[in-house]
């Protein structure tokens, strides 16, 4: 019965625009809250007479508060936030009817098929105007989340919050804000170390540097609870680091005393880490033990620079230098992986960044991923079935020849009109795009990095976004204040 309460958060964020005009930020912490108590009471277990018997009530009382609300103003936006993380998090309680089999037992739409989902998301889509949202409660509860503005209101980012430089004179390939954080930052560095930064209180500082590579560390992960960073390096060793005290935990090397290029957490067990090699090896190894996991290995056919879950974690996707992505199955009980498809974006290119997003049963369509492949553009593509197979979707021209660019979905993206996407180039800019739009799709370009933007990072709720360049600078941007 997690559906009911699904429908009353959507009918809470149906007349959250009513509540305090004036003071959004309490409209935001109130449906937030809302949020929170009905996924708590979803798992509860309660009598299903009883919830439907509250969401009647629940609607007359709004009703008789606010007035009632005709079809066309239900759709009105409200003003709140959520990060991805702790969206992604609802599905585990979400039970979409359409995501039953034909005897009717539960199946999480995150697990479902890709195919069959994207379908029945394209049906309902096609059946409305352009650029309007699918019309079930958790999109319609998830605009409201968003804020009645416009894609270009929400992404006026110009100001520079804060510009650090501790790694000056050394590139720093790749930066992540933590999860569900809005303060702490950590990046990598080619001279060697790591920085975890507090952007609150001001002003900002650098909390912590950790120290013990011997070579250029070229990519990091947070884990979910964000008390352990992993690192990988040139100097062929896997690195865990505790967060508060920088201390390394342990070290992990390369069997083939290879160099690492990236790293990522197995999102559903975080205690294991997929790490690609620069001698073509995908490898998934346990950090608790520092020992490579039984079947847990597969070959590409190029230096693995790029890798990426889906949302469940239940496909892997690796990109190479040899301008060639695979979709691995990655068994949750196992932790082995089993080759399933391969896409050849460009021959010879380097695959330098894979960013996936899974959609299903939001305003979007499909499950995607966006690619970042030295081709001069930035790449979008539909995920079409169950092992990962890619349909290109569109393009977006950019500068992109050799360096590393990487790029990002943003955090609230799937839950307004329009879906916007951010890129860095080798111009040393970073580029807002609406993957929506037909024409005219930037939506924001910043400019201020001294050499070409290796990487990009939102916080939580989109109010700070960071970049970073091959110039060692690391600039926070804030959004303008309407």
């Amino acid at each position: 019965m997690a559906a009911v309460w699904q429908q009353v958060l959507a009918v809470d964020a149906r007349y959250n625009a009513y509540r305090t005009p004036t003071f959004p930020q309490f409209r935001t912490q109130y449906i937030r809250r809302r949020s929170q108590l009905l996924r708590e009471n979803a798992k509860c277990g309660f009598e299903p007479g009883l919830r439907r018997q509250y969401l009647r009530l629940r609607s007359q009382l709004l009703a008789l508060r606010y007035g009632p609300l005709s079809e066309q103003s239900s759709f009105r936006a409200s003003s709140v936030r959520s990060s991805r993380t702790t969206l992604d998090r609802m599905e585990d309680f979400e039970e979409d009817p359409r995501a039953q089999g034909a005897r009717g037992h539960r199946r999480s739409v995150s697990r479902g098929s890709y195919q069959l989902q994207a379908q029945m998301n394209r049906a309902v889509y096609d059946e409305r105007p352009p650029g309007s949202l699918v019309p079930t409660s958790v999109a319609e509860a998830s605009r409201a989340m968003a804020g009645d503005t416009t894609l270009s209101e929400n992404y006026a980012f110009a100001g520079m919050h804060h510009i650090f430089d501790q790694h000056v004179d050394s590139a720093v390939p790749r930066l992540q804000f933590a999860n569900d954080d809005k303060h702490l930052l950590a990046c990598c560095s080619l001279d060697g170390t790591l920085s975890i930064m507090t952007l609150s209180p001001s002003p900002p500082t650098v909390k912590v540097t950790l120290k013990g590579h011997g070579g250029p560390v070229t990519d990091f992960a947070w884990s979910l609870s964000n008390d352990i960073i992993v690192s990988t390096s040139l100097d062929g060793t896997l690195r865990i680091w505790n967060t508060e005290d920088g201390r390394c935990i342990r070290e992990v090397r390369d069997p083939e005393s290879s160099e690492l290029l990236c790293c990522t957490f197995q999102p559903m067990n975080n205690n294991l880490t997929v790490v690609g090699n620069s001698k073509h090896h995908l490898q998934v190894v346990n950090i608790s033990t520092g020992k490579k996991v039984k079947g847990g290995s597969s070959k590409l056919t190029g230096r693995v620079l790029s890798l990426s879950f889906d949302a469940p974690g239940r496909i892997l996707w690796a990109g190479d230098d040899r301008g060639s992505i695979f979709s691995f199955l990655f068994d949750m009980a196992t932790g082995k992986l089993t080759k399933a498809k391969r896409l050849v974006v460009s021959e010879g290119s380097s695959i330098c960044s894979i960013s996936a997003r899974s959609w299903i049963s939001r305003e979007a369509r499909d499950p995607s991923l966006l690619i970042n492949a030295c081709v001069n553009k930035l790449l979008l593509y539909r995920v079409v079935d169950n092992d990962g197979t890619l349909q290109l979707k569109r393009s977006f021209p950019i500068q992109h020849g050799s360096q590393l660019v990487h790029s990002i979905f943003c955090p609230l993206m799937s839950f307004r009109q329009g879906a916007c996407v951010v890129t860095g180039s080798e111009d040393a800019c970073v580029y807002f795009f609406d993957v929506e739009r037909n024409t005219k799709a930037i939506v924001n370009k910043l400019q201020g990095h001294g050499g070409p933007v290796l990487d990009v990072s939102f916080n939580c709720d989109e109010s700070l976004l960071a970049s970073a360049d091959s110039t060692g600078m690391v600039i926070i941007w804030r959004r303008e204040q309407k």
